[in-house]
């Protein structure tokens, strides 16, 4: 977390404040860590506003992306314990998201599956491996339009070991 100090005058006297800023965005060259436990906890939270500009289209060109997006890595193991990630989107925008295999890269590559408020990403939709999660507003909305998000798993990505034994 990045402190500014913040120096003003009020009357001739200089007051001075500190005041805290995020020290970066969520975004393709840095994106958020997202690994939920065996109960979906925690539960992935932000703003697409103020985040990634760089994406215009995803889904080579099959949906645009009009406004700013919030981009989180993700690591799916072969036998993940989830079986879907449901997204809530907030007022001012309708919540799209797209999963792009992380060896790829970030942007409008081929995607493995989408979801949206009312579609959910299936784990049968998603195999194993790296992925970004990119979490924009949706094609038809206006320039610019951003908001609010929640992205809830109903279980862990990654597979935890459960037994081990040596014979």
């Amino acid at each position: 977390m990045k402190r500014n100090l913040l120096l003003t005058t009020l009357g001739g006297v200089v007051l001075a404040g500190l005041f805290s800023a995020s020290a970066s965005a969520q975004t393709c060259a840095a994106p958020a860590s997202w690994t939920p436990d065996t109960t979906g906890d925690p539960i992935l939270s932000g703003s697409t506003c103020g985040n990634e500009t760089g994406i215009a289209a995803a889904c080579q060109d099959a949906f645009g992306a009009p406004s700013a997006a919030f981009v989180a890595q993700i690591n799916v193991a072969a036998e993940g314990t989830f079986s879907n990630i449901d997204f809530t989107g907030g007022a001012g925008y309708t919540i799209a998201a797209y999963l792009v295999p992380s060896a790829n890269g970030c942007g409008n590559f081929a995607c493995t599956t989408t979801g949206d408020e009312t579609t959910d990403m299936l784990h049968a939709d998603i195999g194993p491996g790296s992925y970004y999660l990119i979490i924009t507003g949706a094609d038809f909305d206006a320039q610019g339009a951003c908001g609010t998000f929640s992205a809830a798993a109903n279980g862990s990505l990654p597979v935890t070991l459960q037994d081990f034994s040596i014979i």
